[in-house]
């Protein structure tokens, strides 16, 4: 199968218009030239869920989702980007079209994926030689099956060090070979070589069975090498939400609501091949907010099935509360010391599995065990508790948040109230501050007017005309802006408009990967551009991001003079007369003048 074109699927968004969408599911009422509704994403009194019929595109100002009619689709239904496609194409009576794609006409991504498909399948039939019999020994030993190999594509890199670059460099640019992090570029002279040598290769898909990644295993215990190696970030592949294995059990997921979360690859598959076919496993990282995002498309429930070992088992609490935060019941199957879910099955069986599986623990009754309350001193079950304040501020829904709060004053004996005061403090000093979500943020809660300088910008940048985005790609960088997150942002946006500045506001959020950034960019277009003159807020706003930056510098060296002799006090009042000077600059610098520049 090919991939859908383009102009397909904006033919598929603009036949389904979001109003009628979105009201299929939730009851929305009109307010001004939006429509309103409590959002389906988490729990709320008051309607902050709005859907903008002008931009096709929904925001809810309380937890920060958002997106266009396909985004909605795949979170309220819990599908795939495909099966939502396959949705609303039915729906609006769209017959789906694939192109086929040759190489020489891919895009970088596809051939990034086209070199990784390649790459599989020298590993796997290197594997499968008689060249790689000590590979699938160590494999067979492991009681993997054939059939497992086979299904799985399992692989074996050979220790050497062009093995895979030599084969796919008659087809692709060495640049290509390096971004697709399958070659390493030597320091000395820049000449690529395998990343891969010696190790067992278990290929990584996303969830729409693209080849992605790699993760790769020792078979022997070499301390000056790392037991797994994982494919870097690439423009394919991102580890934070990709889940191993779910290309092939999400069916079986949807159909249970259950899903079994382990940690490693031989975890999944033998558990795989004992019949637990509603198994994923994490790919390389903690277990983050995108991978339980994504699980819950398909799932209502979560198994941890950890090592039985501390830093398993630690694990073991931060993933619980990362995918409670996504309202995941969540449960814990703890194994004897020493085992872990390979060995376990290995040695115990399927059926001691089943009965682990059936007494997993409720995530509190394993947290009881994990921390055991009663052992601990006043001071570590402080710092416990708040440890865990700081797990359960990441959930969005405020009421869930109390409920996990109440548990928790339950499990260590502590006044409700007294618990839910320090949360409330916690969670009120965080959303007072500017943080790096910035998701929600109103100027009021500006630090300073340099920020509030560079969150008018964006909004310009997202909603202005094709002039005043020409403008900001001519004179906005990255470099100017303090806020780390809007600085993010920034990056995103001028990596859109540098490709085409005349783009659709709209269409903006399709072309940004990072969900942040995405969900920000969303809530700049649903608060539209209120700036009638948009020339003079650009003007001012630059202008007040160089002023503060000045003012700051002028303040660091009032500090400095507390502190220097009076010899070097001399070079610091002259640096302050300097600034003052540099700040009446601005006024000349910055004017609607440069606005004949961009016309010129």
């Amino acid at each position: 199968m090919g991939k859908i074109p383009e102009y397909q699927i904006e033919k598929i968004k603009d036949s389904n218009d979001i109003v009628d969408i979105v009201s299929s599911y939730l009851p929305l009422k009109k307010k001004g030239t939006n429509y309103w509704a409590r959002c389906p994403f988490h729990d709320e009194k008051t309607a902050s869920f709005s859907v903008s019929p002008s931009k096709q595109i929904y925001h809810c100002f309380g937890c920060g989702v958002g997106g266009n009619v396909i985004n909605f689709v795949m979170e309220y239904e819990k599908l795939s980007f495909m099966e939502s496609i396959k949705l609303l194409a039915e729906r609006a009576d769209i017959s789906l079209e694939f192109e086929q794609v040759t190489l020489q006409e891919q895009s970088d991504t596809g051939k990034l994926r086209e070199m990784h498909v390649r790459a599989i399948e020298f590993y796997h039939q290197y594997l499968l030689s008689e060249a790689g019999k000590s590979a699938l020994d160590y494999l067979t030993s492991r009681d993997i099956s054939e059939k497992t190999i086979r299904a799985f594509k399992l692989g074996y890199a050979p220790d050497s060090w062009d093995f895979l670059v030599s084969k796919l460099a008659g087809s692709y640019a060495a640049e290509l070979i390096h971004q697709s992090g399958l070659a390493v570029k030597a320091e000395k002279d820049g000449r690529l070589f395998d990343r891969f040598r010696d190790r067992i290769m278990f290929p990584i898909y996303d969830e729409r069975s693209n080849a992605v990644g790699f993760g790769g295993r020792q078979m022997h215990d070499n301390k000056d090498d790392a037991k797994y190696l994982n494919s870097p970030e690439t423009p394919i592949y991102n580890k934070r939400k990709i889940l191993y294995g779910l290309h092939v059990t999400h069916d079986i997921i949807r159909k249970e609501k259950k899903a079994l979360v382990v940690e490693g690859y031989l975890d999944f598959l033998q558990l795989y091949q004992h019949g637990y076919i509603n198994v994923v496993a994490g790919s390389g990282t903690a277990f983050t907010t995108e991978q339980a995002r994504l699980l819950h498309r398909y799932a209502d429930e979560a198994v941890l099935c950890y090592d039985s070992d501390e830093a398993g088992q630690k694990a073991a609490v931060r993933t619980g509360f990362t995918v409670s935060a996504q309202k995941l019941e969540c449960s814990v199957l703890v194994l004897p010391k020493g085992e872990d879910p390979d060995s376990f099955l290995r040695g115990e069986g399927p059926e001691a599995f089943f009965k682990k599986e059936a007494s997993a623990l409720p995530l509190m009754e394993f947290l009881r065990i994990y921390y055991r309350p009663a052992k601990l001193s006043s001071k570590e079950k402080s710092d416990t508790i708040s440890g865990l304040l700081e797990e359960i501020r990441q959930f969005s829904d405020p009421v869930y948040r109390e409920m996990f709060a109440q548990e928790i004053a339950k499990l260590f004996s502590v006044e409700e109230q007294t618990l839910l005061r320090q949360l409330n403090r916690q969670t009120l000093r965080r959303s007072t501050a500017v943080k790096e979500t910035f998701t929600g943020e109103k100027p009021k809660h500006f630090k300073d007017r340099g920020e509030a300088g560079e969150y008018f910008l964006l909004q310009l940048l997202v909603n202005g005309e094709v002039r005043t985005r020409k403008a900001g790609l001519r004179y906005l960088s990255p470099v100017l802006f303090r806020h780390p997150f809007l600085k993010q942002v920034l990056e995103a946006l001028l990596a859109v408009l540098n490709k085409n500045v005349s783009i659709a506001p709209g269409h903006i959020p399709d072309k940004v990967h990072d969900d942040k950034c995405r969900n920000f960019i969303i809530k700049l277009l649903m608060e539209g551009q209120n700036s009638i003159n948009q020339e003079m807020t650009f003007v001012e706003s630059l202008k007040q991001i160089e002023l503060q930056i000045l003012k700051d510098e002028y303040n660091q060296l009032t500090e400095q003079l507390k502190t220097v002799n009076p010899t070097e006090s001399i070079d610091i009042i002259k640096k302050q007369m300097e600034n003052v000077k540099a700040r009446k600059q601005l006024d000349i610098l910055y004017t609607n003048e440069i606005f004949k520049e961009i016309d010129a």
